[in-house]
């Protein structure tokens, strides 16, 4: 099957998918890391509680689902017109959606929201990315 044959019906509903899944689980690997290497980023981060590694991982998985599929549903329309969306489009919808959800549900450190908002951006922009190389998404938009 060629790149042109999928519809962006197709390309959209695959991208929420995968980015439903896969934005959580880059999202819990890299504050894992970044709890890990706790000496080397104090100046990222405040000093908060750590739990577990393996608990922490999984509560950052678990927390992240819910902005990582609102981003993707945000990003819906441009992939429905055009099969995909540019790496602007992708960082704001990642910062927009960690923003509301750290409304939504309390965040215990707010000190840390900038960095991670940032990296919730960082995210987004990584998925266009992997999206791109899967030939989920185009490119460059269909014309």
């Amino acid at each position: 099957m060629k790149v042109n044959d999928v519809s962006n019906g197709q390309r959209a509903l695959w991208m929420v998918l995968i980015t439903s899944l896969a934005a959580p689980f880059f999202a819990s690997l890299l504050c894992t890391g970044l709890a890990l290497a706790r000496p080397l980023t104090e100046f990222l981060m405040p000093e908060a509680p750590m739990p577990a590694p393996g608990e922490f991982a999984v509560d950052v998985f678990a927390w992240s689902a819910l902005p990582a599929t609102v981003a993707a549903l945000g990003l819906t329309p441009f992939v429905l017109q055009q099969g995909t969306y540019s790496w602007l489009h992708a960082a704001v919808a990642g910062v927009l959606a960690f923003t509301a959800a750290s409304i939504i549900f309390p965040f215990p450190n707010q000190a840390a929201l900038p960095v991670l908002a940032f990296l919730a951006g960082l995210i987004a922009i990584g998925m266009r990315q992997l999206l791109i190389t899967g030939r989920i998404l185009l490119e460059t938009p269909k014309s």
